[in-house]
């Protein structure tokens, strides 16, 4: 084989020195080189793999806060359109409790202008009382040439306009009496007394010219003037 290989030129000797000077580089190199070039690429590789894991978990984390935001949003619209439907209906509610205190207060302004005028007018007629009862005095004796003195005079045209219907007892509690002219408090307590009830109601309507009304529990007796008149019409026509 040395043969062999001289006549090719090569010498076996250095063949096999240069052979074992290169399994000698090699294992160097494997020791020296290698070994650290792997660790180094080892290296590399896991923080490749990590910059793709936080890479990923950063797209998570972004996905993730992009949904939390899409949801804040969504409940935050949700929240307004909650508040604006409140607000709305709280203004609704508002409007009508003021239109309501309006219409209360004009109804109160109303029924105390009414209290105020019929005050007024009772006051108005207390005053007048004695000028009509001396007029009906003055106009029966002219009628009727009555013999009676002032005072019988006086109190009979008192009774023309105090009397009470004698039925009217039989009508029980709740009372409301009408008569053309306020009465005194004499002649209030007087009426009770003769209606055997203390809830009665005392009203003054002119227009009955005279006499007495009673009302109560939807039955009425009109024992007025007024009433007395206008039947004498429908049995005069």
């Amino acid at each position: 084989m040395s043969e062999a290989l001289g006549s090719l030129g090569i010498n076996l000797g250095l063949l096999i020195a240069y052979i074992l000077n290169v399994l000698g580089m090699l294992v160097i190199l494997r020791l020296v080189a290698f070994k650290p070039i792997i660790g180094m690429l080892e290296q590399r590789r896991s923080r490749i793999a990590e910059g793709i894991s936080n890479a990923r978990k950063a797209d998570e984390a972004l996905a993730s806060a992009e949904s939390d935001k899409k949801k804040m949003l969504d409940e935050a619209r949700v929240e307004a359109q909650q508040l604006v439907a409140e607000a709305r209906t709280r203004a609704t509610e508002l409007e009508a409790q003021m239109k309501a205190d309006a219409q209360a207060k004009a109804r109160r302004i109303l029924e105390q202008a009414q209290a105020d005028a019929a005050a007024e007018r009772d006051r108005t007629l207390a005053e007048m009382r004695d000028q009509i009862v001396s007029l009906s005095i003055a106009a029966a004796n002219h009628l009727v040439h009555s013999g009676l003195d002032e005072k019988s005079q006086h109190a009979e045209v008192e009774k023309f306009f105090t009397a009470l219907p004698a039925e009217a007892a039989s009508l029980g509690d709740g009372l409301v009496v009408v008569t053309a002219i306020p009465l005194t408090d004499k002649e209030k307590a007087t009426a009770r007394k003769d209606l055997g009830v203390e809830n009665v109601v005392f009203e003054t309507d002119p227009s009955i010219l005279g006499g007495v009304i009673v009302r109560a529990s939807g039955q009425l007796i009109d024992a007025s003037f007024a009433s007395q008149l206008s039947s004498l019409r429908m049995s005069l026509s």
